[in-house]
């Protein structure tokens, strides 16, 4: 039973994926002891090991709001491979995201080599966006998916892991899950990088989690993260 719930709640987390909720009140998650110890093990090698992303590397960005995919040209059929894109028209093209099952209809424009570091500049967080688009306050303002070559999908940042569950004082309850997050490396072939959630907080209807009471699902925690 147990194992069956927690299907359930993956199923309906992936059905949310970027969706946003309102959260029960209550008293704050606490992390379970081993889940504190290793993603605190794992957000230090992550810092230790950051790598640094250069323009010259970013071959593809895709910003999201906008419908629009901007891209090296020698480089487009690699971006819309490393996207799984399919063309829907003369001039279209569909992704959906196996990170975060959002889908994104989008056309391509085409830079030469020498134009393309104009097109970006570098947030004081150490992100590179759009020239022309202010830098985000929060990860999950941020509009871009990013595609970078000389790099690959190895540096975990957290253990997947479920918390405890949390009765609230209203009645209800609530539990989270932690899953397991990758971010971009140095390597030698392609990563693709967009905002993702690393916890997901799932609300229940009166109290001890009970999944068939499920009201809510938050995704939350939100990272750069890439599909390993």
């Amino acid at each position: 039973m147990i194992a069956h719930a927690r299907i359930v709640r993956s199923i309906l987390a992936a059905v949310a994926a970027l969706g946003l909720g309102t959260a029960c009140g209550g008293p704050v998650e606490e992390p379970q002891p081993e889940v504190m110890e290793e993603t605190a093990a794992l957000d230090r090698d992550a810092v230790e090991n950051e790598p640094s992303h250069k323009v010259e590397d970013l071959i593809g960005a895709l910003d999201r709001a906008a419908g629009v995919l901007h891209v090296q040209d020698s480089a487009e059929q690699i971006v819309l491979q490393q996207l799984k894109a399919q063309r829907t028209g003369t001039a279209q093209y569909v992704t959906k995201d196996e990170l975060t099952g959002d889908t994104t209809y989008f056309t391509v424009t085409r830079h030469p080599w020498r134009e393309w570091p104009l097109l970006f500049k570098m947030c004081a967080t150490g992100e590179v966006v759009f020239s022309w688009v202010p830098c985000p306050t929060s990860i999950y303002e941020d509009p871009i998916t990013r595609i970078w070559q000389n790099a690959s999908c190895t540096r975990r940042v957290q253990a997947a892991a479920w918390g405890i569950c949390n009765n609230t004082f209203d009645g209800n309850s609530y539990d989270i899950e932690y899953r397991e997050a990758w971010r971009c490396g140095v390597g030698t072939g392609f990563c693709v990088e967009r905002r993702a959630a690393k916890t997901v907080r799932y609300d229940y209807a009166l109290a001890y989690c009970n999944s068939g009471l499920l009201t809510n699902v938050t995704p939350q925690n939100f990272d750069y993260l890439c599909m390993r």
